[in-house]
């Protein structure tokens, strides 16, 4: 049902595109990544071996409505499965106060990389605190954003304010989860711009989002009692962020990026009795990481991540964002050649994680090489700074 689906997609785009009566037909572009790689962690099956990921893929279609406004959909392919990544409208110009406003499902502008789509990154593995805060995907949700273009003189400064379903909260899959309902979160970034000279440019930005994460069976007289109350757990993100980018020419780029979170919110615990309590944890999250790209066609770089909770855990009321006990961090490492400009890519990276627990446990670090292709196929191009 879902390549089905997934045909008749692409059968209506291309025959609108041959029929349209529209003298602007929307771009089509096709992005491929093949993944094959080896690990060091004993026990796997994985361990020492050539092993082949499943390609994944993904079709942007996008383009202008009228003046004023564009639509772009994102359908991915990954793990066996087509999804709708993206989908949304987006009035660019025209409104008051130089406001823009994106409706639809799309990633969440909190901090600068999460909207950033993976093709486009420099490095293999999505940073930790984003697979623990945000989930494998990436912050993505459904709702609305306003965005304006706030006058500071010779500085750009936006500032972007939204409201969302809450549907990227990670379901907890603990017995005592209660369904979280409708409860919409709210995201927000201010992002100032500045062009130091004519070859260096440094972006900053701070990002917070609030919301109710999930809700939870509370039993306040003992296991045994049959009265239960279901309360709501609730979670602020403060994030800053920065990308500082040196182009001393057209074949040479020094690119620094870091991104760093504070995460505080109500974690279901137990007290000295053994009944259930709502406690306020924090706990917290960061990365950062250097890419020089010369002669235009390689690249190498590494990365630094650091965050609360074991990466790869099941979501529950103690692990990944609620988990304040335990972290992971991580270091990544990579060189890059592209063999005519950004069309396609062979990257070859190293990851190593290593883990530390609040009770003494050990375990042994792990090391993962991988080696990467990627094609662009179309007009997409590569996001902005």
């Amino acid at each position: 049902m879902n390549k089905l689906l997934f045909a008749l997609f692409l059968f209506f785009i291309v025959s609108g595109s041959i029929n349209a009566q529209s003298s602007i037909n929307p771009d089509i572009s096709l992005i491929g990544t093949f993944n094959t790689f080896t690990n060091f962690i004993k026990g796997t099956p994985e361990y020492g071996k050539l092993n082949f990921s499943d390609p994944e893929m993904e079709l942007f279609v996008d383009g202008y409505l009228n003046p004023f406004a564009r639509a772009t959909a994102n359908i991915s392919y990954e793990s066996n499965s087509f999804g709708v990544e993206e989908l949304y409208g987006n009035i660019v110009r025209g409104l008051p106060f130089d406001m823009q406003i994106k409706a639809g499902k799309f990633l969440v502008g909190f901090g600068k990389l999460n909207t950033v789509h993976p093709h486009a990154w420099p490095f293999l593995e999505r940073p930790l605190f984003h697979q623990v805060f945000f989930g494998e995907g990436g912050f993505n949700d459904v709702g609305i954003n306003f965005s304006f273009l706030l006058p500071t003189g010779d500085v750009f400064t936006n500032l972007d304010l939204g409201i969302f379903k809450g549907s990227s909260m990670i379901p907890q899959t603990d017995s005592d989860a209660a369904n979280r309902g409708i409860n919409p979160i709210f995201v927000g970034r201010l992002s100032t711009f500045w062009s130091l000279d004519d070859y260096t440019n440094l972006e900053v930005g701070l990002s917070g989002s609030y919301g109710v994460y999930s809700k939870a069976y509370f039993n306040l007289f003992g296991p045994f009692a049959d009265i239960t109350d279901i309360r709501s757990l609730s979670y602020f993100y403060s994030g800053l962020d920065f990308k500082f980018k040196y182009t001393p020419d057209s074949y040479t780029v020094l690119t620094i990026q870091g991104e760093a979170i504070l995460n505080n919110r109500d974690a279901r615990r137990y007290d000295i009795n053994g009944l259930p309590i709502i406690k306020r944890i924090s706990n917290s999250g960061a990365f950062i990481y250097a890419d020089y790209k010369f002669q235009k066609q390689f690249s190498f770089g590494a990365k630094y991540d650091y965050t609360a909770g074991i990466v790869g855990s099941e979501p529950t009321f103690y692990s990944l964002s609620n988990d304040d006990k335990n972290s992971t961090q991580g270091f990544e490492t990579w060189f890059s050649y592209y063999p005519v400009e950004e069309t396609s890519v062979v990257r070859l990276g190293l990851q190593h994680l290593f883990y530390s627990y609040g009770d003494g446990t050990k375990r042994p670090a792990e090391t993962t090489i991988k080696l990467q292709f990627l094609f662009s196929l179309g007009p997409h191009k590569a996001h902005p700074f």
